[in-house]
């Protein structure tokens, strides 16, 4: 199995349901260890659409985030007809991450893009995903199958 966690930019929600999903963070982690994620707002816009190996589960299944821009709705059909059309043998789940967006990450991963105002929106956005945590864990949850 594959596993890809997505949303808008890659940058929050998507690179936290990996971490979760690899035990790298736990649902009771805060600020300071979201912020502490190799990828945490890191991705930029020129890299949407392109998957990013977070690593392997402990059944050694790949986990991958990805940013996906408006296409986020379409991604599940699209690699559902990629796949049956190259008559790939792959099993994937594509979850998606952006009904746990909030209006702290939203705001948050707007202002980090700015000079000057880049940490208070980086700490803004690591709020509000940490706000979220439990929603995003049972999300990882349910694409586990548990």
């Amino acid at each position: 199995m594959v596993y890809f966690y997505h949303c808008y930019r890659g940058a929050h929600l998507s690179i936290t349901a990996a971490a979760l999903h690899l035990g790298k963070i736990t649902v009771r982690s805060g600020v300071k260890e979201l912020l502490a994620l190799q990828y945490f707002d890191i991705l930029q816009p020129e890299d949407m659409g392109t998957p990013v190996l977070a690593g392997y589960d402990r059944d050694n299944n790949p986990v991958y985030f990805v940013g996906l821009g408006r296409g986020s709705k379409i991604f599940a059909r699209f690699a559902d007809s990629l796949v049956r059309q190259l008559g790939l043998d792959i099993q994937y789940k594509s979850v998606d991450c952006l009904p746990c967006l909030n209006i702290f990450t939203r705001v948050g991963g707007f202002l980090a893009r700015f000079r000057g105002i880049g940490v208070l929106g980086r700490r803004l956005a690591a709020w509000g995903v940490a706000k979220n945590l439990d929603r995003l864990h049972s999300l990882v949850l349910q694409a586990q199958g548990r």
